[in-house]
């Protein structure tokens, strides 16, 4: 079993071009379902078991990991891991997929994206410093950094990839599913990193843009790392973090009237249904805002 698992995650990258991120999840989440089969059958799981599995035994996996308190979206992509794998077995006309089809996935709450509400994050951008004892090149790096997540709604690990090199007017960005986008560097945004790379004591010309103390690529857990800490220290919101820079970006466009299929391409969504999301952010800020400003609600 475990060479057909090994070469399914290599076809969901190199035919399906699933992102590194995505392709470890599903790793993880068979991994899972794998050790989930051993204790629950009381043997090494193989093709052949997969084949005798009934709906009960999908539901016992589910009422597992509700126990385990896993979030129903951590839920959703496990069942999602799950399907393309008997599928991939399908294919190769090794079991069918009938039952595990009749699997309900977890119905998902209706979170909205939560923005920083926009003074806050321009006052947060020009702040002197983030930490005091930080020394300047950081100050400048973590200033670039954050600026770029806004200026362009960027993935946090699509903007620690970028390369010193690519750096332009405009960025050559790969995001999920190896989808290309080009994303533009507003003057002050272009200025901020060339501030950081003018100060940085590293060598950059030939690596990553941005780079920890000890000059190799930084982290995304350090970059939430730091956030969660500033967030006490600068009052910023509970729910700030280098995501929320993008949920930023997205519901500021909108805000200010930018068209959903314009903000759709910046943010390299592939369904429009993904941004409308955002439209329902800007709802629900218009009604906040009616709710708080009309003169019945202050009589």
């Amino acid at each position: 079993m475990e060479d057909f698992i090994e070469n399914w995650l290599k076809e969901l990258t190199v035919q399906r071009s699933y992102s590194d991120n995505t392709v470890n999840s599903y790793r993880r989440d068979i991994m899972d379902f794998k050790n989930f089969l051993l204790n629950h059958l009381g043997e090494n799981p193989s093709v052949e078991s997969l084949k005798k599995l009934k709906i009960s035994d999908f539901r016992s996996w589910f009422s597992h990991r509700i126990n385990r308190e896993l979030s129903p979206r951590s839920n959703v992509r496990a069942l999602s891991a799950v399907k393309s794998f008997f599928n991939y077995l399908a294919k190769k006309e090794l079991l069918d997929t009938k039952v595990i089809n009749l699997v309900k996935r977890p119905k998902l709450p209706n979170l909205l994206p939560k923005p920083i509400e926009e003074e806050s994050l321009l006052v947060f951008l020009d702040l002197d410093f983030f930490f005091d004892n930080d020394p300047d090149w950081v100050t400048c790096r973590d200033r670039a950094l954050y600026s770029l997540l806004y200026c362009c709604g960027l993935r946090i690990n699509e903007a620690l990839n970028i390369k010193t090199k690519e750096v332009d007017h405009e960025i050559r960005i790969l995001g999920k599913g190896k989808k290309d986008r080009i994303v533009m560097l507003l003057p002050l945004v272009l200025e901020r990193i060339n501030a950081y790379i003018f100060s940085c004591p590293h060598d950059l010309s030939d690596g990553f843009l941005f780079v920890g103390v000890k000059g190799k690529r930084l982290h995304a857990s350090l970059v939430d790392y730091r956030l969660r800490k500033l967030r006490v220290l600068h009052n910023l919101p509970d729910h700030a973090s280098a995501h929320a820079f993008r949920h930023s970006f997205a519901t500021h466009l909108i805000q200010h009237g930018a068209d959903l299929r314009s903000v759709q391409e910046l943010l390299g969504h592939e369904s429009l249904s993904s941004t409308q999301i955002y439209t329902d952010v800007d709802d629900y800020n218009l009604l906040k805002v009616y709710a708080k400003t009309h003169p019945l609600e202050k009589s």
